[in-house]
């Protein structure tokens, strides 16, 4: 008899054990939101996890490049647009002359001269951004002859693994066309409309190197756009994918808030029906095995 109530105490034991550490369980998914709290609870759910997280991250990573390249080719667009403006006022200015205001003129060429010099020297956070790869050199002399200091680099993006977008960065490819140095075309201009006598058709000549400049300029600004196009483009891309990936996650990490809400109900009854249904036969048991 003694023996058989104990093996009824344990046995009763061991179900109640059993009932309160699911119901734990489930408290602790509820609590979490996690259907995999330690990796012991799906060895396999908790590697594909993992791996999950860790595209996730890279994923992440390839979106914080484009979103930085995307302000960087606004900003140079920013520049480069103040810079024809300021471009096309010094045509306006070589294309027709007034002799009678040649001084206020030349002084408002060397004021283009020294803004669009400004521009071209021009600074992304810490780094000039026309230096091409020397981003801590600035990529124009400031007296003449106005030497580049830069190299022909591109500022490269990493859009994906292996993947690249190349943002032009190179201000010798911008500012100088040929043999033409926009700020010494600049200068030249000043001086022309100084010299004595005035010469009106050397000042118009001035006219044709500004011109090819502000083309050159805007083919740059053609393939920004297109390369913003691009950045765009991937952007999209891997939010999509993001989306894929953090679906796929939630399926195997996250709980069901309802359905899980639902089975810890359902246990705490069969916990307290277990607990009530244990302290009646025990009870007795005990009472005859004392008796």
């Amino acid at each position: 008899m003694r023996i058989s109530n104990r093996i009824m105490a344990d046995h009763i034991k061991a179900n109640l054990s059993k009932q309160s550490s699911q119901l734990m369980k489930t408290q602790l998914k509820l609590a979490s939101g996690k259907e995999i709290n330690k990796p012991s609870d799906d060895p396999v759910g908790m590697g594909k996890v993992l791996d999950y997280r860790t595209t996730l991250s890279t994923i992440d990573q390839y979106r914080d490049n484009i979103l930085d390249a995307k302000t960087r080719v606004e900003f140079t667009e920013a520049i480069l647009d103040q810079a024809q403006d300021m471009i096309r006022q010094a045509k306006n200015i070589a294309s027709n002359p007034d002799t009678e205001s040649k001084v206020a003129l030349a002084q408002e060429i060397d004021n283009i001269r020294e803004q669009v010099l400004g521009l071209a020297n021009s600074k992304y956070g810490t780094n000039y951004i026309f230096s091409g790869h020397v981003t801590d050199t600035a990529p124009f002399d400031t007296a003449a002859p106005y030497a580049y200091n830069g190299d022909n680099g591109s500022h490269q993006v990493i859009v994906g693994e292996g993947i690249t977008i190349p943002i032009e960065t190179d201000g010798e490819q911008i500012f100088i066309e040929g043999a033409d140095n926009l700020f010494a075309v600049l200068d030249s201009l000043e001086s022309t409309l100084l010299a004595d006598p005035f010469d009106r058709t050397a000042v118009q000549a001035h006219v044709d190197p500004l011109t090819r400049i502000d083309d050159q300029i805007q083919l740059v600004r053609s393939n920004l756009s297109f390369d913003y196009l691009r950045l765009e483009r991937t952007e999209t891309f891997w939010y999509n994918m993001s989306n894929s990936v953090e679906t796929m996650r939630a399926d195997v990490e996250d709980v069901d808030i309802t359905k899980t809400a639902i089975d810890m109900q359902v246990q705490q009854t069969a916990y307290e029906v277990l607990l009530a249904t244990s302290a009646s036969v025990i009870q007795p048991t005990l009472v005859d095995f004392l008796g």
